[in-house]
């Protein structure tokens, strides 16, 4: 099998569905007007034997001479699908892309294609586009809440910042704003965010919780300030906080670094939030189930490895019951921190929910370790990092560090049902090879009970 895809006759097309280049070559053909400068792979999402949607980044020049970038949400299917899909995305409507087309079907590779703003389930790309419509029916209510209803609207730009077609997307707005007549123009930039099912009241409930709490006011948790939900457009507004992504500032993250997180995930947890969803030990226990009924399907020849994890998991997970809930942030990772000098804050609050603590500190471990396999490094080296932040967050939670065991358990479990599962469903570049590491150290951490397998060398834990 070819280690940096998976094996799939259902979709004999993936390989060239992964491949900017020559999905640019396809795209170039179907423009009308701007030229394709570059094509990049943007999203995806993989479901074995059954289909894959793959999002795309255009770099175009236009006939002005101006640059400008185009999404296109793809899907290749199977058994002629595609033709079914684009159909019923005919018989919905569709509009004109900047690039020109709105819709495509390429039968010879079964895939159906929108070019944004058009999507098969979400309206706010088409309205977001629609700069008559914000100004006339959604920003004022915007501006409004902004300024207490003293600023006047003179300019905005939107920039869509990420979409996961059919599901969700953000995107920036700079307003350029007067606070009255003759006024200098300020501006100010908000983010718009919109899912399919709709869930911005409560997760702007969650945000003032977190926003009004006594650690954010104390300076221990920076969260961004909510503004506003429009039950009309779905639509959930934040104020920007200032910052770079961890990610890409210090993707190893150092241990002064990883200090502040566990500090300030410390203050997170400690900040409750009344009505949140919990996470139950059944969860667990599915979402372990889940993930290694996917990667089997992918490759047989992982089952006796992951026969030995998901047994050790699923005998631990009783002991999940006995930890008292907190609030969690439900996607920490690099890209949802933000650095602003010596400050970081946490972003993208739309997954919090309750449950044990210590499934975030060892989802924090995992992922550092799952960056340790990326990057090609030694183990060893991620140990000074997730100490250090075990360390902070143990002093500002102001208890005992977690048992050892139950931390093995987390972190082989997002391991398992994050990193792993996840280098098969997005297939990014390096990630599809990266998963028999990902599973060796899974199962090395599960045999010995303890994170001691992961600060030596993977060869000397055989």
């Amino acid at each position: 099998m070819d280690s940096h895809l998976p094996s799939d006759p259902t979709l004999p097309h993936l390989a060239q569905a992964l491949d900017g280049g020559a999905m640019g070559r396809l795209f170039a053909g179907l423009l009308d007007g701007p030229t394709l400068l570059a094509c990049e792979v943007d999203r995806v999402k993989y479901r074995p034997q059954r289909n894959c949607s793959v999002t795309y980044r255009l770099r175009l020049l236009g006939r002005s001479g101006q640059g400008f970038e185009q999404l296109v949400a793809t899907r290749f299917c199977n058994g002629g699908d595609a033709l079914r899909r684009y159909r019923q995305a005919l018989a919905r409507g569709a509009l004109r892309s900047a690039a020109g087309p709105s819709l495509s079907h390429a039968p010879q590779l079964d895939m159906v294609a929108c070019w944004l703003p058009n999507d098969a389930k979400l309206t706010a790309p088409a309205l977001l586009a629609d700069r008559d419509a914000m100004r006339r029916s959604v920003l004022p209510d915007v501006v409004a809440a902004l300024t207490a209803g003293r600023g006047r609207l003179v300019n905005h730009q939107t920039t869509l910042m990420q979409i996961v077609p059919e599901l969700r997307l953000c995107a920036r707005v700079d307003l350029h704003l007067q606070a009255q007549p003759n006024a200098p123009v300020s501006t100010a930039t908000l983010y718009a965010k919109t899912d399919l099912e709709r869930s911005g009241a409560t997760t702007q409930a969650v945000m003032r919780a977190l926003y009004d709490s006594p650690a954010r006011l104390q300076g221990r948790l920076w969260t961004a300030q909510p503004l506003l939900w429009q039950a009309d457009t779905g639509l959930h507004w934040q104020v920007a906080v200032a910052g770079r992504a961890l990610q890409d500032i210090n993707a190893e993250v150092a241990p002064h670094v990883a200090s502040s997180v566990g500090a300030q995930l410390a203050a997170l947890h400690g900040s409750p939030v009344s009505g949140l969803e919990a996470l139950s030990v059944a969860t667990l226990a599915q979402g372990v189930q889940g993930a290694a009924a996917l990667l089997a399907r992918v490759e047989p020849a992982w089952q006796p490895q992951l026969q030995a994890v998901v047994a050790w998991l699923q005998a631990g997970v009783p002991a999940l019951a006995d930890q008292p809930p907190v609030t969690l942030h439900g996607d920490l990772h690099l890209r949802n921190i933000l650095v602003d000098g010596p400050r970081l804050a946490f972003i993208d609050f739309d997954s919090v929910q309750s449950g044990p603590a210590v499934i975030e500190l060892g989802g924090w471990i995992a992922d550092v370790l799952y960056r340790s396999v990326l990057q090609g490094t030694d183990s060893r080296h991620a140990g000074p990092s997730w100490r250090a932040f075990l360390a902070a967050y143990a002093q500002a939670a102001g208890r005992p560090a977690v048992a050892a065991p139950l931390l093995a358990w987390s972190t082989v479990h997002a391991l398992l049902c994050k990193r792993t599962s996840r280098c098969v469903a997005n297939l990014k570049p390096g990630r599809f090879a990266a998963v028999p590491a990902l599973l060796a150290m899974a199962e090395a951490i599960a045999q010995r009970g303890n994170l001691d397998a992961v600060l030596a060398p993977m060869s000397e834990t055989a």
